[in-house]
Order: C-alpha cells, then structure tokens, then sequence
C-alpha cells in the first residue's frame, strides 16, 4: 500500500498529460499530436497563469473544441491537459501537511521488499552542514526514498535533512508535489536541487540529500550492474566548498534489481536526459510492472564523510580536486561493503 502511494504520486501525472495531449491532437493526425505535444510544453514551461491563460485556450479552442472529428473527446483531454498543468502551480503555498500519511509511509514503505537496511557508517553522521550523494539514482530511487526519505534511523542519526529532487518533478507534478508537501515535517523536508535552493539550505547550515547522478543515472541502468554517473557531475562539489559541507557518499545495492529496464540507444538517451528528460522505459514487478520488484534486498550503505575545506571562491582546480575524492570515497565505500552485500564479484561502473 505504501507503494501504491509513492509510486503513482510520480507515474500517474505524466501519464495523464501524455495520453491527454495525444488524445487532444489525433484528429488531426501526426501534425495535430506534434502540435498538441508543442502546445503541451508550453504549459509546462509557464510559470504563473497570466502565461498558463493562453496556452491554456489555445489547447482546449485551438485544436479541441474546433477538433473535425470527435470534438468532445478532444475537448475534454485538452480540459485535463490544462487542469493538471494549472494544479502544478496553483493556488498560493504548500500543499497540507498529513502526519499520519507520512508516519504510515516511515513505517511500511521498507517491508514491501525481502530486505530495505540502512547501514555504513552511521556514527560517522553530524546533524549540520553535511551533504548526501545517493548512488544509484534507479528508476525510482528506491534507495533514496525508502532507506533515507521514509526511514526513521536516518532521521535520528542526521536530525532534520533536506531531499533534493528534479525541479519540474518536485514542483510541476501535481501529484507528486502534493505527495511531497504532505509529507513534510519540521525534520523533513523534500525540495528541488537547484541553485536557489542550495544557497538558502546551505546558508543556513541545513543538511540535505540529492542523487548527483540523476535522470542519467536512472538511463545507464541495466538490471543488476552497478553504474554511478558522476564524472561530470561537480555542481554538489563546488557548494560545499564554498559553504564547508562535509560530504557523505551513500551507495545502496539492489537499487539496480528493482526494475528490468530498455537499454538500447543508451548513447541518445543519455544525451537527451542531459536535459532533465527521463528517458527511461522499465518493467518492475509482474503484478503490478510500475511497483519494483519485492524480492530485492535493498541495501543502503552511508560512506564516511569527506571533510572539505571552506573555500568561498574555489578555483576549477579546488572543484576537480575534491570531485575527485568524492569519487575515490564512493569507490572506497563500494568495494568496502559489497561482499557484506552479497556482491562479492560485482564492480561499480563509473561514469
């Protein structure tokens, strides 16, 4: 039920605007859908109603109601197209706050699967200034959510933590940003990476968590290889340098046997992900293909900090260098507890 919960809170809305997009075009063939997908972006790139107005009628005048064919079925999926891109953003604020939602998630989330720990080196864990990378991302970070987000021992051992996720994830869509305001706390709180958003936490001396690798890391995964994608990804390094971050590789095994996934043109969808775009096709559990698989043992192992220097004005050299004992840390800790994992002959692909 948890995950019944956490994963449609993602799935369900791109779904909806998807298929309502097509079903908006189809009457007037290939060009009407590319037009409709055209129309479909704009409303997910606005950012306030006075642009959302527009587009909104434009969608539900221009090519619904004036559909040659199957008008009302047109019009109403460009009614649904435009609703859920207004629920995106509307209104002012949060969504409410649901304790007991968030209590039954903390508590349920871990047991749909054969085993979810949180283990490494949790004494080594301070309550300030100290910043997360989750390996791997996964089709849906399972690792991410269900031993850090959802777990209470990660809670005690860091106190309050910020979750980082994709900005038009966290915030245009709905169903997830209302899953996300609901589950908020005063020791939890899941927010967007981006670099507003890390200036303020880290100005405040917040301790936060994000996935370094993000949308690629979900394309570069095969069902069970390992694959960490962060070579180029140094954003995270260059912050905590200039707020004095110490820095925590998290690795969790298993994440990689939660979904089978297509991977062919990987080189393309890579490059395409470059753009936030999660080019991702997968098939988890045969019950229910979006859930993950249940029989996986979902691992999560939490590296030494890695103390970095406060450098306000750090130099590509000073990045470079600290990236590159991020990097040397997540390998450390990999190769530290894979056997304990059951992994004895696995290697940790780097990219």
């Amino acid at each position: 039920m948890a995950h019944l919960i956490m994963v449609p809170a993602w799935t369900v809305a791109p779904a909806l605007l998807l298929g309502s997009l097509i079903v908006t075009g189809l009457p007037y063939g290939l060009p009407g859908v590319l037009v409709s997908f055209v129309t479909g972006a704009g409303l997910m790139m606005s950012s306030n109603m006075l642009q959302r107005g527009p587009v909104s009628l434009c969608l539900i005048g221009g090519l619904g109601f004036a559909a040659p064919s199957r008008k009302f079925t047109s019009t109403s999926a460009a009614c649904l197209a435009a609703f859920l891109a207004w629920l995106c953003k509307g209104g002012k604020g949060d969504y409410k706050r649901r304790p007991k939602l968030r209590h039954f998630l903390d508590t349920w989330a871990g047991h749909f699967y054969q085993q979810a720990e949180l283990r490494g080196h949790l004494d080594n864990i301070k309550k300030e200034k100290s910043c997360f990378g989750f390996h791997p991302h996964g089709c849906l970070a399972a690792g991410f959510t269900v031993n850090g987000c959802y777990n209470p021992t990660f809670r005690e051992r860091a106190g309050k933590v910020n979750w980082l996720c994709d900005y038009n994830l966290r915030y245009k869509n709905p169903f997830f940003r209302m899953k996300c305001d609901a589950v908020s706390d005063d020791d939890v709180r899941i927010d967007a990476a981006d670099k507003k958003t890390f200036v303020k936490l880290m100005e405040r001396g917040e301790n936060m968590s994000l996935t370094p690798g993000g949308f690629q890391e979900a394309v570069a995964q095969r069902h069970g290889k390992d694959c960490a994608v962060v070579l180029r990804r140094k954003g995270f390094i260059k912050y905590c340098l200039q707020y004095g971050y110490r820095i925590h590789p998290v690795y969790t095994f298993g994440e990689s046997s939660t979904f089978y996934t297509f991977t062919g043109l990987r080189k393309l969808r890579m490059r395409i992900s470059e753009n936030n775009i999660p080019m991702v096709a997968f098939f988890g559990w045969p019950l229910f293909p979006l859930l993950p698989r249940p029989d996986t043992n979902l691992l999560t192992y939490v590296g030494a900090g890695i103390d970095v220097p406060h450098i306000p004005e750090p130099t590509t050299e000073d990045v470079n260098k600290w990236h590159g004992e991020y990097i040397k840390g997540l390998a450390n800790l990999y190769n530290e507890y894979k056997a304990e994992a059951g992994y004895s002959n696995a290697e940790l692909e780097i990219v």
